[in-house]
């Protein structure tokens, strides 16, 4: 082992020559084979090298030695030393032993000097499984986001891919999305079809008119583009296919109060609707009657939209986030002097808020989309915009709140005073792999990878589901849901919507006037614990939505279904002005 050791130092701490020539690959595979031999050799001894050990030894130190031989250089005169070979091409055995002959100290000194004895070889990674190779393939694809290294709680990698898999498409599979007076439907071909009220009854015919409450071109069947409040209402029945995109497949939806948005298969996005405040992201307040490409986001691949009461976000299948629109309650996340000044226009006199809290003087919009620099270095998977507050998941299951904040529905107690302008994270569902987020006027519900739903904000019509009417600052696990398992929620404006991953069934609660929970139990009909919509029962949900006054669902046989204000879905009647409990909906492929 004696003359061993040098050279094994000088393999380890020595800096390459200056001038090196390379040993041939096949002297290099005949030394290492000659190592290996060796190597066995010593193996082939007991607990030591016993009698042989000065022979054993010296056989090693030879065929060190032999590995590197001096050459002369091109003039035949300079001696040049051969390069050792990395230290990786040695056999880990080989090393081990003649480290077991050093002291203490030595061994100190050298793991101290190299990473590689210290801390020894890192193992190779475990092969990945045939399904882990197609899930990645496909992530890789379709462009999703996978993170580099298996996030912390993660119990394999193919848990997190399927996961990742299913939160893409669960925010590109929206076959259904309810607004405040109209609805938006996919059917299984991709083919967009809308139905409802382009310009609500007005049930406040004392009051003054204002342009924002117009809803001009809100089905996407109107030609050209026209102003708020001009015109009679146009009632859709039955739900009917919007032309202007029968050509392009559609995989996502989102229906406002005043607006719509849509996402076709190759990744671009549309709006139509109220143009008021840059609503529907065109660079000016114009309505539109028809969908209408938003150029700014023209070139980014986007996944998920989301329509609020007065403003919108997108998301890219990469995972950034754009907003535009109203920005009074700071709904749009872009922080102080985010957005460009082309982009930004001060007003005055803020529109009140669906929840009845008084505006601030001050008043911006943002025109176009601005991407949302807070977020920029999360990956977005989940989006929903409320009335006045925004809420975004990321692919590993977090979740980030921002805008009005006064009745709990950011779900952050220390920022409840103020709106707050830049997403915050949900600290209280940090150990929570959130799947599926839905916003309401004034409260917000999140559902997790182990089925259960928290809700948080508003309760003051029962809508966060804990047997009372108190508002909630922080996120609070509903309990009587902790058997249903969810795989899905839908917030409305005051009530909500959850949907079991078991059996497909659907649980309703809060707000019930007009027969928006399905629940048939009369106009005024509220419910402040989740009930079952048992006029479902035996049929298996696969989706489902809420809006200000009605609620829709999607069936696993693509049969869309719905119930509560009939002028949310296209029907005109006077002496029956709501379906109090679910009824299939005849969709029309006509134009």
């Amino acid at each position: 082992v004696a003359p061993f050791q040098p050279r094994m130092r000088l393999c380890i701490a020595s800096p390459p020559p200056k001038e090196v020539v390379k040993p041939a690959n096949g002297e290099c595979l005949a030394a290492l084979a000659s190592l290996r031999a060796a190597v066995s050799a010593v193996r082939a001894c007991a607990a030591g090298f016993g009698p042989d050990e000065a022979f054993t030894a010296r056989g090693l130190a030879d065929h060190l030695h032999a590995m590197f031989p001096r050459r002369r250089s091109s003039d035949g005169t300079t001696p040049v030393r051969m390069l050792p070979m990395g230290l990786l091409d040695l056999p880990l055995e080989l090393i081990s032993l003649v480290l077991a002959r050093c002291d203490a100290k030595t061994l100190c000194r050298v793991a101290a000097s190299c990473r590689l004895l210290g801390l020894g070889v890192p193992p190779p990674p475990p092969p990945r499984s045939p399904v882990e190779e197609a899930l990645r393939a496909r992530a890789e694809a379709g462009g999703w986001w996978i993170p580099a290294s298996l996030p912390e709680g993660e119990s394999s990698w193919l848990s997190m891919l399927a996961w990742v898999e299913t939160a893409v498409e669960r925010r590109g599979r929206a076959s259904t999305s309810a607004g405040a007076h109209h609805s938006l439907l996919l059917d299984s071909r991709g083919a967009l079809l809308s139905a409802g009220t382009e310009r609500p009854r007005n049930h406040f015919a004392h009051l003054p008119a204002s342009p924002a409450d117009g809803t001009p071109g809100l089905l996407g069947h109107t030609q050209g583009v026209v102003a708020p409040g001009v015109g009679a209402p146009t009632l859709v029945t039955p739900p009917r296919a919007v032309a202007a995109l029968c050509a392009r497949p559609v995989v996502a939806v989102s229906a406002g109060r005043h607006h719509s948005l849509a996402v076709t298969a190759d990744g671009a996005a549309y709006s139509w609707g109220n143009g008021r405040e840059g609503l529907l992201g065109h660079g000016d307040e114009a309505s539109t009657g028809v969908p209408r490409l938003i150029e700014a986001l023209r070139g980014v691949r986007v996944g998920a939209v989301a329509a609020g009461r007065m403003h919108s976000l997108a998301a890219s299948r990469e995972g950034l986030l754009w907003s535009w629109g109203q920005n009074t309650y700071e709904q749009l996340g872009l922080g102080d002097g985010d957005a460009g000044q082309e982009n930004l226009a001060p007003g005055t006199g803020a529109a009140p808020c669906v929840g009845g809290h008084a505006a601030p003087s001050a008043r911006r919009c943002v025109r176009s989309p601005s991407q949302v620099s807070a977020l920029s270095a999360e990956k977005v998977a989940l989006l929903a915009a409320g009335g006045d507050h925004s809420a975004a998941g990321t692919a590993v299951g977090r979740v980030y709140t921002w805008g009005w904040a006064a009745q709990g529905q950011l779900g952050r107690p220390a920022d409840k005073n103020s709106p707050r302008s830049v997403p915050g994270l949900v600290a209280a569902l940090s150990d929570s792999r959130v799947t599926d987020l839905s916003c309401g006027a004034c409260h917000t519900l999140a559902c997790t990878a182990r089925g259960e739903v928290f809700s948080w904000g508003c309760g003051t019509n029962g809508e966060l589901g804990h047997g009372d009417s108190f508002n909630r600052h922080s996120p609070e696990l509903i309990e009587a849901l902790v058997t249903v398992h969810a795989c899905a929620v839908a917030a409305g404006e005051h009530h909500s919507v959850a949907l079991s991953a078991a059996d497909g069934a659907v649980f309703a609660w809060g707000h019930g006037r007009g027969g928006r929970l399905g629940l048939g139990n009369g106009e005024e009909g509220s419910a402040l614990l989740p009930q079952r919509v048992s006029a479902l029962s035996g049929v298996a949900i696969a989706s489902v939505a809420a809006g200000a006054s009605h609620t829709l669902a999607v069936s696993a046989a693509g049969r869309h279904y719905a119930w509560g204000s009939l002028d949310a879905l296209g029907y005109e009647n006077e002496e029956l002005r709501s379906q109090p409990t679910p009824a299939e909906l005849q969709l029309s492929e006509q134009p």
